[in-house]
């Protein structure tokens, strides 16, 4: 294809993204340098494109300071996806901004600041500086999709604040969406502070004042994301997590401070990675539903006991709904503790109910590997088990909503372990018909079904998981 053609139609689909413009309103600047595109950015008005030739733009800081509408985005491009190599701090103080195709090496990182910006398709490999992406308080509607964030060596060299992504929230119903992303090759930092993704709440208070951020992280890849124990971690209020897929990390999803977000149809899967981890949480209210987890060495999931400072805010009304644990160490943790307050305030008002937890002693990598583990054995208050299947630990006791029985799972090509006609059968909990209307696969839950993350039906044979070829710039359509 000549690249004129291949132009014009990237144009097309560019016109066909944001809605309402149409090829009259396209204002396209063609730049080749780092001084054309800071006078391109001076001058761009609603609807310009700044379309960048192939080359390296190095220079002093870039900054857009001129906003588009949302019928009319300013739009700076690629015009070949990832041959505009940006070496330079790019920084957002508008609205209105599509970043596409770049990519970003050395000192390229990104700060943004501003509504309805979206930085998607582009590349950071190997980036220098501590932070890649910054989201700044009082942004609200940022998405980030189908970008590839990879090698972050300068985890070697900072000594904490190193977040690749970090993004500042005042919980006011800031909307960020991200999505599509692939975080690959990250390695481990010198100690606290280096987060994949952090969600955080401005000034970070260990429990968050009212009101939700509503933000949306879903449909991501983390490969051998190791920078620290936290992956994920979320220091805000009523976000939801969803259809990520987490492999070989040496760390966990965490929801640390804040209430009310919802972890919902995860997959985790430790790989073999000694550090692996699933689901960590503090603060109330919070939702782990129809997740899958396997393999992990750390544990699967962990509730903290609350600390007299607040470093740890307890545990209340959270619910764990309908999850499959396959073959983790140390399944389920409640009452994990700080070694500065040995036996905290345990977690209360919780509700466990539809769970799978199989443990095939044949493959799992310690023996001595306990399946609840009431740390200090302090009993959680009011502690509320429900229809829960707990399989091929030798010293589990049973008691009300929890039973040893073989939940007849069977083992796919994959790896993964699926529901068999024969496994046991339940109505879905009363407390799950809102939070989990579908299974991890997409199936509306109704009436007696299987328990775990995935129901059982006739033909089930497969499981489709998000991989490489579905995330990152190549993936975009």
């Amino acid at each position: 294809m000549r690249p004129g053609v291949r132009h014009f139609i990237l144009l097309a689909i560019l016109v066909l993204a944001v809605g309402t413009m149409t090829a009259q309103d396209l204002q396209i600047v063609q730049v080749k340098s780092i001084s054309g595109l800071q006078d391109a950015l001076q001058k761009a008005t609603p609807g310009t494109i700044i379309s960048l030739r192939n080359g390296n733009y190095v220079g002093e800081n870039l900054i857009v300071s001129n906003s588009g509408t949302r019928e009319k985005p300013i739009i700076i491009q690629a015009k070949n996806p990832g041959k505009a190599v940006i070496h330079s701090p790019l920084e957002i103080n508008s609205d209105h901004i599509l970043i596409i195709g770049l990519r970003f090496r050395e000192n390229g990182n990104l700060q943004i600041e501003g509504s309805g910006n979206r930085i998607s398709r582009c590349v950071m490999d190997n980036v220098k500086t501590g932070k890649w992406i910054r989201v700044l308080p009082g942004s609200t509607e940022i998405e980030i999709d189908y970008n590839t964030f990879e090698n972050k060596q300068s985890n070697l060299e900072f000594e904490r604040g190193c977040q690749l992504m970090q993004i500042i929230v005042r919980n006011e119903n800031e909307r960020h969406h991200i999505h599509h992303n692939l975080f690959r090759n990250i390695p481990q930092g010198s100690g606290n502070g280096f987060e994949t993704l952090q969600l955080i709440t401005e000034n970070n208070p260990f429990d968050p004042p009212a009101g939700n951020c509503n933000s949306l992280i879903e449909d991501n890849l983390f490969v051998r994301c190791n920078g620290e124990s936290e992956i994920i971690s979320v220091k805000s209020n009523g976000n939801m997590l969803r259809g990520n897929v987490f492999q070989a990390c040496k760390g966990s999803l965490v929801l640390r401070h804040g209430d009310d977000n919802t972890v919902f149809g995860n997959f985790f899967f430790g790989a073999g990675e000694e550090g692996s981890g699933g689901v960590r949480i503090q603060g109330t209210g919070q939702i782990v539903a129809g997740n899958y987890f396997q393999g992990l060495q750390r544990f699967g999931l962990g509730m903290m006991d609350g600390t007299p400072d607040d470093l740890y805010i307890r545990v209340e009304r959270a619910k764990i709904l309908l999850n499959t644990f396959i073959n983790c160490n140390n399944t389920f943790q409640i009452g994990l503790n700080h070694s500065k307050h040995p036996n905290g305030t345990v977690p209360k008002d919780c509700l466990i109910a539809g769970n799978i937890f199989y443990r095939d002693l044949e493959q799992a990598t310690d023996s001595g590997s306990s399946f609840v583990k009431f740390v200090q054995d302090d009993q959680p208050e009011n502690w509320h088990w429900q229809d829960n299947i707990v399989y091929g630990y030798d010293t589990q006791k049973t008691w009300n909503g929890l039973s040893v029985q073989d939940p007849k799972l069977k083992f796919i090509k994959s790896g993964l372990a699926i529901p068999s006609e024969t496994t046991p059968h339940r109505n879905p909990p009363i407390q799950s018909t809102v939070v989990a209307k579908t299974d991890l696969l997409g199936s509306t839950r109704a009436g007696s079904a299987t328990l775990g993350a995935i129901q059982y039906f006739p033909g089930l044979s497969t499981v489709n998981i998000l991989t490489e070829k579905l995330v990152g710039p190549g993936a975009y359509k």
